[in-house]
């Protein structure tokens, strides 16, 4: 199945991203909608961070309805932390749009990113989504890719076609995010598409397992934030025959295609971010320890420094492997940076070294560590932590 990184007309829905004035830099477009002609299929999966921004509140709320006609995204303003008031925005944006939509304001979920603490302007909100309404398009989803926006580099926008229940099918995707990014979930906005004829709940079934291979599979600081949102949304519009069998696990792969490749750049473009590294566990008495393994290495501050600099740093690697509960036999473990052994039965290969760190170089490498403990097996996608990450941070609010 070919993921490109691009957009896609998606039958069923529209488009716009738009310049509302919410952010600091004057021009800069900060407000996104995705607009359905009638009520469809929707899902969705939050944070759990326990600070939940209001926008999730309404929006986890309204979902569990299993339908959904808009979604409303604004940049510049996390909108949490805000109280009654922001809680009440976030109501009164949803109402701004369902009035120039001409539907239910039951319908329309609202998200929001940006700084915490603070509302945006709820005047020049509304004129915003006026004009979105006015620009909506088969062909905007860049645009819109581009509003939701905040520390990001470039929009992150991916599709796929496929044959499913006696249709041509397309799945498209964008989101947002390059730091505070770390399960579960990243602090990412997220939003895919399909023309798919697919059953509420079939629909949420299928976006917790994509979830699981993709977006909870990434880290590039491991801080929570308290505004993820990923949600789905099917119009039906391809006419497929209902999904079960085979089919439905050829979607769900589709589906988990399009949001892997959505996190992958997520983690490439991550905060002054010059490396893409797959952190990779194998050979571990079950997948849950090896995803303890990997997280903890994939979030290792010494780690992330190590690929900065392109040092082969046997010491921080299996010390932060070691720092979890999981099962682990150094005298067993092997391990590999960049496809070259360093390491192996309880001990450093220093004359590979320096191959290691030529490998380094590169933007992406994977590392591999074999516990040779059992057949369980995980993989987190990680970035390196950078003078710029700091720098980015150091100076967010001011």
């Amino acid at each position: 199945m070919e993921v490109r990184n691009e957009p896609a007309r998606v039958r069923g829905f529209r488009f716009a991203g738009v310049s509302a004035g919410l952010k600091t830099v004057a021009g800069t477009k900060d407000l996104g909608l995705i607009a359905a002609g009638l009520p469809v299929s929707a899902a969705a999966v939050f944070t759990s961070n326990r600070v939940k921004a209001a926008p999730v509140v309404v929006a986890s709320e309204r979902v569990r309805r299993g339908r959904l006609q808009a979604v409303i995204a604004n940049s510049g303003s996390a909108n949490c932390f805000t109280g009654k008031p922001g809680l009440r925005l976030a109501l009164d944006s949803c109402a701004a749009v369902a009035a120039e939509l001409e539907c239910e304001a039951a319908a329309v979920a609202p998200c929001s990113t940006g700084v915490i603490g603070h509302r945006y302007d709820f005047e020049k909100y509304r004129a915003g989504v006026k004009q979105a309404v006015s620009l909506l398009s088969e062909d905007g989803l860049e645009e819109f890719a581009r509003a939701i926006m905040t520390t990001d580099t470039r929009p992150k926008t991916a599709s796929t076609v496929l044959r499913l229940g006696g249709a041509e099918v397309t799945i498209a995707g964008a989101a947002k995010g390059a730091g505070m990014i770390s399960p579960h979930m990243a602090t990412l906005l997220g939003f895919i598409v399909t023309d798919a004829a697919v059953a509420p709940a079939i629909l949420r079934s299928a976006l917790r397992e994509a979830t699981s291979t993709s977006f909870n599979a990434i880290t590039v600081d491991g801080d929570m934030s308290t505004n993820d949102t990923l949600l789905a949304m099917a119009s039906g519009a391809a006419g497929n025959r209902p999904l079960a069998g085979r089919e439905r696990t050829m979607f769900v792969e589709a589906l988990s295609a399009v949001a892997s490749s959505l996190a992958r750049q997520l983690v490439y473009d991550g905060e002054g971010a010059t490396k893409l590294v797959a952190i990779r566990v194998k050979g571990a008495r079950n997948r849950a320890d090896a995803e303890r393994i990997a997280r903890q290495v994939a979030n290792s501050p010494l780690v992330k420094t190590a690929f900065f600099g392109c040092d082969p740093n046997v010491g921080r690697i299996i010390a932060a492997a070691g720092a979890t509960s999981a099962t682990l036999d150094p005298d067993r473990l092997e391990l590999r940076v960049a496809g070259v052994r360093i390491a192996s039965r309880g001990m450093l290969l220093v004359e590979a070294l320096e191959a290691a760190r030529e490998r380094m170089r590169e933007r992406e490498f994977p590392v591999e560590l074999n516990l040779k403990l059992g057949a369980g097996e995980a993989t987190i996608l990680t970035s390196d932590l950078s003078f710029d990450y700091v720098k980015i941070n150091a100076e967010y609010t001011t």
